[in-house]
């Protein structure tokens, strides 16, 4: 089939994509060279790891991947030199000023050449260190965003959130809105992110001056991270440091380009692209499913009005590309949002029946029940949770039903997941799409249904049950339980 428009739009386009070698950036990556084989040329920012060289670390983590079979396959034997013509990894830490990139020519090569910038880079643990997460979340977005202002001919830069970034609001439909309408006043009237570096900095010398321990010293920011989020009304460090990441991207106004905000949802195995099923690492909901699988999580936290939203990566990524190439400058080619700040939900509670937590680990104890887990040693029995709609009635019933020692390591366990994800799995919330909806819309008036087709990320399409049972956890267990049986049976 002869494609124009979406694809069209990514011919000799140069794109500056950070996010190390994370999930959705190799979700990305295999998508824009797999479709358009002639975009001009891609730069990956990559930490350098334990490579010795920026092709060592690409070659190992990222093409060598599963997820390019397809190009693999498509190219043969002359892949390693389609991806050397088409891919540039560079050493790089998005924490530092100018990408901590040293190579001060092939900067330049970039602020002249680069056509666009994608910036993936997070760290998305729960339970990170707040120092971290503050650096690469937080102050990571805002010096992605200053390489962006310095690139020449820079047509857009897309910032990829998460929907959770949503301070206070549990209930009802969460609208695409600036976090700058949502935020306490307190918040409004300082710099927050001056304060918590300055705060952070304070902290880890009181640590150094007495001298702790590595292990003390983690402990100590993993302590802040809390008290700080809960502090301004976030959850944990993860959504809060993200939600300041957009703050500080919504600081930089003055820009002579689009900027393009996406939130998603908690992002899931690919539905179809470039085939079913591929996963990397355990994502929000997996060490929920696995533990039904392990015969772990007798009890948990859930009711039928609450929803957990979730999108296959491919979806999210095919979203992506959508509108990079409506919003970019020289194109915006379908439709306008107004200006040049513009936010993106993706997920899908707002255009299927939303998915709930007690549904979802549902299926994968039915799941379990006809496919045990077996690591090599005895075979894992599933156990059916037992779900309670508040935290309070959750540790009612652990007190009142678990007092043997022999059960108390796996309701401790549960406890501690329970604890983890309390604001996720009662949240009674859903996500406003309006904005992906009428992307989705246009594109298929504008484009045709055949290439609109090729960029679905409507989750009308997915039967969720199929989907879980046939998809996302026999894809869990194929690239994630299975090659890192070890660590997996810890849990």
């Amino acid at each position: 089939m002869e494609l124009s428009g979406i694809v069209q739009s990514l011919e000799n386009k140069i794109i500056l994509i950070t996010g190390s070698t994370g999930f959705l950036l190799k979700l990305f990556v295999e998508k824009i060279l797999r479709v358009q084989p002639n975009v001009k040329h891609l730069f990956l920012l990559l930490r350098d790891g334990d490579a010795s060289s920026p092709t060592q670390r690409l070659n190992k983590d990222v093409t060598g991947k599963e997820l390019f079979r397809v190009l693999r396959k498509k190219h043969g034997l002359a892949f390693d030199s389609f991806i050397s013509e088409k891919v540039t990894p560079i050493f790089g830490d998005v924490s530092l000023e100018n990408l901590g990139i040293k190579d001060s020519d092939l900067e330049k090569k970039m602020h002249k050449e680069v056509h666009l910038v994608a910036n993936f880079a997070a760290t998305t643990n729960f339970d990170d260190r707040y120092d971290v997460a503050l650096a690469v979340n937080t102050m990571g977005a805002k010096h992605v965003l200053n390489f962006a202002e310095k690139c020449e001919n820079l047509e857009l830069f897309l910032h990829v959130s998460t929907a959770f970034v949503c301070t206070g609001e549990t209930r009802g439909v969460i609208l695409e809105k600036p976090l700058s309408q949502t935020l306490k006043e307190s918040s409004k009237n300082l710099d927050i992110i001056e304060e918590e570096k300055k705060l952070i900095h304070r902290r880890l010398n009181e640590l150094k001056a007495e001298q702790v321990s590595q292990k003390q010293e983690t402990a100590a920011m993993k302590e802040l991270r809390l008290e700080r989020a809960k502090l301004y009304g976030w959850p944990n460090t993860y959504a809060f440091t993200k939600a300041l990441g957009e703050i500080t991207i919504g600081r930089h106004l003055n820009r002579n380009f689009p900027v393009v905000i996406v939130r998603p949802t908690a992002v899931t195995s690919t539905y179809r692209d470039p085939f079913p099923g591929w996963i990397e690492g355990f994502k929000a909901l997996d060490p929920m499913v696995i533990s039904v699988g392990k015969g772990k999580l007798p009890c948990f936290l859930g009711d039928n009005e609450s929803f957990f939203d979730i999108i296959p990566g491919d979806m999210l990524v095919n979203s992506i590309i959508m509108m990079m190439v409506n919003h970019g400058k020289t194109n915006n080619l379908i439709f306008s949002r107004g200006d040049n700040n513009i936010i993106y939900q993706i997920g899908s509670s707002t255009h299927t029946e939303p998915t709930k937590i007690i549904k979802l680990l549902e299926y994968a104890y039915d799941y379990f029940l006809e496919n045990p887990i077996w690591m090599g040693g005895d075979t894992d029995q599933t156990v059916k949770p037992v779900f309670f709609p508040s935290m309070s009635n959750f540790q009612l019933h652990i007190n009142n039903n678990y007092t043997v020692p022999a059960k108390g390591q796996k309701v401790q366990f549960a406890k501690w997941l329970a604890e983890l994800y309390e604001p996720y799995v009662l949240f009674k919330g859903t996500f406003d799409t309006s904005a992906s909806n009428e992307l989705r819309m246009w594109s298929k008036a504008y484009y045709g249904p055949g290439e609109a087709d090729i960029f679905d990320f409507d989750p009308k399409h997915i039967d969720w049950k199929d989907y879980m049972m046939n998809i996302h956890i026999p894809g869990l267990i194929k690239y994630v339980v299975k090659p890192h049986a070890g660590n997996i049976s810890k849990l």
